[in-house]
């Protein structure tokens, strides 16, 4: 039997456990398995954890908190995990731009909440903590600027807090920082039987000034400005790790870079380790299979997830191949070549998870026929006029590029193909391209090449 055979007859018994973070909103996190959530209004939600971190502002007028004020707006601003909430204060925004990072020594990871007030007055930063959703804080205690919750350190702000806020009911904390009941003088650590226990530091913002809150994985102790890297160090090393992979750039599509981000902090599956490997990360890829109960079950899952699918034999080849593995890289490609998918099999993403959404992307603009590829198998009718681009990509047939660019009517098609060696014993013939979502009457076995397609046919109905 060969490699390949082995680990197919392998079945999976279950999964590791997931994360147990919320379902909605975005994830930050470290390569140390550290994650969080930042949802739609800006709340943070550590995996593991009991509690949630958010913010008020108290402008000059009234106190505004994002999970009630209509005008509040969230981005991402680039393709890594970072978040952009802003919220109107009296005329102008106050933003936080939210990401995960990794201290610097000994400290360990946290979220990092920067406040930046770009309204023309003075404001105050209220640093709630609360229970989350199931969750129990039982004792709550102010600690210097840390608010510390049952023995763990919920969030630390970046310098001595003003008026501080603790009450052993969840639903009184905004009365009592709004009603000005804050105090001064840190006051005495609350208990709560019932476990809503919450708290607030209250802290000054002036004018074009910025607040940094750590919502840290440990036992954070320092000033957050000092200890973390700046949002510009956690951009540049996402957009390093990302230029290594695979990228598609379609028309009005998802950015395959921000998807490959989310996937590399998703939790491990074998659909997730098929796509990293797919889209030019297999190290990543390999990485993963420690969380799915070791490395021999879990890519015994991974071969299964892969089945008989062409695209998804390519994939696990490129897995074999990180892992050394060249005998069952081969048995992979070879049986990807020979493979058929199924005639009702489409692109369509069913579950809206980074791994199935790029998948179907991979799929949108290329597929394996009975001889080759197809290239934009169907061009959608936004599409005309518009460039492609694809690079990198894992197919049956080796590493896949190409680009469309228009010139009037007519669209403009370069490609390259790094082909995979064919085994002595397999067929000796060359992948046939074509592309029949813009011009089928095209093919070609050449390996790279660039032509002027025919004119795309008018989508729309003639006159009558």
């Amino acid at each position: 039997m060969s490699l390949l055979g082995r680990f197919r007859s392998r079945r999976a018994h279950g999964l590791a456990g997931m994360t147990g973070l919320p379902p909605t909103g975005i994830r930050v996190g470290t390569d140390d398995g550290f994650r969080a959530v930042v949802d739609e209004r800006g709340t943070v939600a550590l995996a593991g954890r009991d509690h949630v971190v958010e913010w008020w502002i108290g402008g000059d007028d009234r106190w505004y908190a994002p999970a009630t004020e209509a005008a509040v707006r969230q981005v991402r601003p680039g393709d890594a995990p970072v978040v952009e909430t802003r919220m109107r204060v009296h005329g102008a925004d106050v933003v936080a731009t939210t990401w995960a990072g990794q201290a610097d020594g000994s400290q360990g990871p946290a979220v990092l909440v920067e406040l930046a007030n770009e309204t023309a007055v003075p404001v105050a930063v209220a640093v709630a903590v609360r229970a989350a959703p199931g969750g129990r804080i039982h004792r709550l205690a102010v600690d210097g600027r840390r608010l510390v919750a049952d023995d763990e350190v919920a969030a630390v702000v970046d310098r001595v807090p003003g008026p501080h806020a603790l009450v052993d009911a969840a639903g009184d904390l905004w009365d009592e920082v709004v009603g000005g009941r804050a105090t001064v003088e840190p006051p005495a650590p609350v208990h709560c039987r019932s476990g809503l226990a919450a708290g607030a530091l209250v802290v000054p913002l002036p004018h074009r000034a910025a607040l940094r809150v750590a919502v840290p994985g440990g036992n954070l102790a320092g000033d957050p400005a000092a200890l973390f890297p700046p949002v510009e160090r956690v951009l540049a090393g996402w957009a390093s790790r990302l230029d290594r992979a695979a990228t598609v750039d379609v028309p009005d599509g998802d950015g395959s870079r921000s998807l490959l981000a989310d996937l590399l902090l998703a939790d491990p599956d074998p659909a997730g380790v098929l796509e990293l490997a797919r889209w030019g990360l297999p190290s990543e890829a390999l990485g993963r299979l420690d969380g799915l109960g070791g490395w021999s079950l879990a890519l015994g899952l991974v071969v299964a997830a892969a089945d008989d699918d062409p695209d998804d034999l390519a994939a696990l080849a490129e897995l074999f191949a990180a892992a050394d593995e060249a005998t069952a890289a081969g048995d992979a490609r070879a049986r990807a070549r020979t493979a058929v998918r199924g005639v009702d099999d489409d692109p369509a993403d069913p579950d809206g998870r980074p791994a199935g959404r790029l998948r179907a992307l991979a799929r949108s603009v290329v597929r394996p026929s009975a001889d080759g590829l197809d290239l934009l198998p169907v061009a959608p009718d936004a599409w005309r006029g518009r460039p492609v681009e694809v690079r990198g990509l894992a197919t049956p047939s080796g590493r896949l590029g190409f680009a469309v660019r228009w010139h009037g009517e007519r669209p403009a098609l370069l490609w390259e193909l790094q082909r995979h060696p064919v085994p002595k014993e397999g067929p000796d013939r060359d992948a046939v391209l074509r592309i029949p979502g813009l011009d089928p009457s095209f093919a070609t076995t050449e390996a790279s090449g660039e032509v002027l397609l025919a004119a795309a046919a008018d989508p729309r109905p003639p006159d009558r």
